[in-house]
């Protein structure tokens, strides 16, 4: 097949990058086809045996997967998060889609004494954070295998705030509104999403590698628009341009 390419490449180069180009837009098409058809399932098959495959979504290739989250901690992008979380002095807080619990280790640095909750998919990101916790001898955090849209394990009202860190960019139209329903459900005081998000768009999304929704539409269905608010990421924060020219906390306030 190289050698194939090998001689179109030399004899008719512009059908090679016809071709090419072709091949591309087919993946293209069937990987969201493939996920507007199986919906959210497919990402979570995917993050719930995330371990089982090779590469650190966070650059280090020599690192196992799950130490490329926790070494991730210091991101730029966690402190912009975590002082937006730290406005509402919450005594009690949870994540969704917490992985091992980088965002949760900052939050407990900073706020010792308060109840601190991550839920997530992958099983093994739950026992190897936990497992971190204990060793830093931080009592106040515990992870809990879990999805986002079931969250039965927490009563109404449970937590002050509840927040997403580049999570429902991997929730499809099918369950988006029940992931939001089901924080809204357990949150007290806020709501803050980090996430994609694009004004004017379709609040169900739209797919660009991840889904991008408006979360302004999206979040009127459940709350007056007056408790909404979007603020946009710094460029500076992360160099994906997707998240430059996406990025930004939606956050809901409920008192």
């Amino acid at each position: 097949m190289r050698g194939i390419n090998r001689i179109m490449l030399r004899r008719f180069p512009r059908l090679h990058n016809l071709i090419k180009k072709c091949y591309i837009l087919y993946r293209e098409i069937y990987f969201r086809l493939k996920r507007y058809l199986l919906g959210t399932r497919i990402e979570e098959k995917f993050w719930a045996t995330r371990h089982l495959y090779k590469g650190d979504d966070w650059g280090n290739k020599d690192n196992e997967w799950v130490d490329g989250y926790w070494d991730s901690r210091n991101h730029k992008h966690r402190g912009f998060l975590i002082e937006e979380i730290l406005r509402f002095s919450p005594s009690a807080i949870a994540e969704i889609g917490s992985n091992c619990g980088p965002n949760l280790y900052l939050l407990a640095k900073k706020l010792p004494s308060a109840k601190i909750v991550g839920v997530d998919i992958n099983p093994v990101a739950v026992r190897e954070g936990n497992k971190r916790f204990t060793q830093e001898g931080m009592s106040n955090v515990s992870l809990y295998l879990g999805r986002a849209d079931k969250l039965e394990r927490f009563q109404d009202k449970s937590f002050d705030v509840v927040f997403t860190d580049a999570v429902l960019i991997y929730i499809g139209p099918d369950k988006i509104g029940r992931v939001i329903n089901e924080m809204l459900r357990i949150t007290r005081k806020a709501l803050i999403l980090f996430e994609w998000h694009c004004f004017n768009s379709n609040p169900l999304g739209f797919y660009v590698g991840h889904w991008v929704r408006d979360y302004v539409a999206l979040l009127k269905r459940f709350v007056p628009e007056s408790k909404i608010r979007f603020i946009e990421m710094p460029d500076e924060l992360w160099e994906d341009k997707n998240w430059q020219k996406y990025g930004g906390i939606i956050e809901v306030t409920i008192e």
